[in-house]
């Protein structure tokens, strides 16, 4: 299950050995294959997606925004749906390794 309020950020992992990485779109998606950790993913289209929004170093985003470009990018889409696809690919990517949750900072009273 995700945690309200967490961010979402690239974790090391994924800019580790990046210049030997392999992408390939195949038909249920895109298969990222990295040699140095011998490993081979599978990723859905939205999976994907989600992995470039957030493939910039220090970048983070939370669910609603990634939600947010996922429907700006497939405006007919259900938004409740959406909201699914982007929940289960944060799991994906946090299962892999390739994306880590941070804790929102929380405003503070002075």
């Amino acid at each position: 299950m995700l945690s309200a309020g967490a961010q979402y950020i690239a974790s090391e992992t994924l800019f580790e050995g990046l210049a030997e990485v392999r992408w390939k779109e195949v038909d249920e998606g895109w298969v990222r294959y990295d040699p140095s950790a011998g490993e081979t993913l599978l990723l859905a289209p939205v999976t994907r997606f989600v992995l470039d929004q957030l493939a910039v170093p220090g970048h983070s985003l939370n669910a609603d925004d990634l939600v947010a470009a996922v429907l700006r990018e497939e405006p007919e889409a259900a938004p409740e749906a959406c909201r699914e696809f982007v929940a289960v690919a944060l799991e994906a990517l946090l299962g892999a390794r390739l994306i880590r949750a941070q804790s929102s900072p929380r405003l503070e009273n002075p």
